[in-house]
């Protein structure tokens, strides 16, 4: 399950979520404060996802930041598997994207059960 950090105090967000899930947010908050708010039944990736596509795509949008977050928290593909099809989408953009992914990549929190 992917989300935003905002959504925390709002709703449920782990209702659904199967016990040995995995939770990748994008939040300022430490790993520490999530595990207080949510429990510790899953395992955590954690990322300021909107900082990293502020300073390095200049718009808080972040999609392949969250790519990065997501790759390091599952292991379902090596990250450079994912340069090609950033490049093929982004044209003269995807140097920038790749970045963000890989700045997330490197820089994730991970909390594992």
């Amino acid at each position: 399950m992917v989300l935003d950090s905002g959504l925390i105090n709002i709703v449920n967000v782990t209702s659904g979520l199967k016990g040995g899930g995995i939770l990748v947010i994008n939040t300022r908050e430490n790993l520490d404060n999530i595990i207080k708010k949510l429990g510790a039944d899953w395992s955590i990736a954690a990322i300021d996802a909107t900082s990293i596509a502020r300073e390095l795509l200049g718009v808080p949008i972040v999609n392949t930041t969250m790519l990065g977050t997501l790759v390091r928290a599952t292991g379902i593909v090596k990250l450079e598997s994912l340069f090609q099809p950033l490049e093929k989408r982004f044209g003269r953009l995807a140097e920038k994207n790749k970045s963000a992914m890989q700045k997330a990549f490197q820089d994730t929190m991970v909390k594992e059960i």
